[in-house]
């Protein structure tokens, strides 16, 4: 622990917070943001790029706006309209709000004449259909993660063949000119890998809600089989 003290004001002495993406490459003009796109490589990074945050935003809004709710309450209401024998006013309380909760527990008391296996069953494929609509465009997403560090190491191998081939062509280069090169080529693969850990980020964090929002609806799906049940034997 002393030693890591010790180091700490040396490495607050030497920081400089361009280090920290390696932006000093582009303040210093070694490579230049046109430089990025004078390829077909960075160009579609770009597009991908787009593409992430596009898809990432869309599903961050969805999953967001559906995260937080409140089963019990809805619930309560529901066995309120019941009790009373109010089948059709407990529909068109659960009409009102588009949510894959409401949703579900509707498609129930539509079929409360089943048993309640067979009514269980109808609220569970609403649910799948609800789950379905949580997850969707994940699969693009998907692709995009996978596709984007692929696309940036095809960049950097592009360009350092490309670096290597004008070297054999000119019979001139050097350092700074192989160093310019190679710099601009490796950029393709750090874009790459920024876009696939943007894109994992939202893309674990979206499917872990979904999931939640799903086991908490089938407790209150099943909750409401016990509920009918209990108001029919009485």
């Amino acid at each position: 622990m002393e030693i890591l003290f010790s180091v700490l004001p040396t490495l607050q002495e030497g920081f400089n917070p361009l280090n920290a993406f390696r932006l000093y490459a582009v303040v210093d003009g070694v490579v230049t943001f046109g430089g990025f796109f004078d390829n077909l490589t960075m160009l579609l990074l770009l597009l991908l790029f787009i593409g992430v945050l596009v898809l990432s935003g869309e599903r961050l809004y969805y999953i967001l706006t559906r995260k937080n709710f409140n089963p019990n309450k809805v619930l309560a209401d529901v066995q309120s309209y019941l009790e009373n024998g109010d089948v059709e006013g407990a529909i068109s309380y659960l009409k009102r709000t588009d949510h894959p909760l409401h949703n579900t527990l509707r498609a129930g008391l539509e079929n409360i004449h089943l048993p309640p296996d067979q009514m269980y069953d109808m609220m569970d494929s609403v649910l799948s259909f609800e789950r379905t609509k949580l997850l969707k465009f994940t699969t693009g997403l998907a692709t995009l993660i996978a596709v984007a560090p692929l696309m940036g190491l095809f960049g950097t191998v592009d360009g350092l063949i490309d670096s290597f081939h004008q070297i054999a062509v000119t019979g001139t280069g050097g350092p700074e000119v192989v160093g310019k090169g190679i710099s601009t080529a490796l950029v393709t693969t750090w874009w790459g890998l920024i876009i696939a850990m943007i894109g994992t980020a939202v893309y674990n964090y979206v499917t872990n809600i979904a999931d939640q929002i799903t086991t908490r609806i089938d407790s209150a799906a099943r909750r409401l089989i016990i509920m009918v049940s209990q108001l029919q034997k009485s």
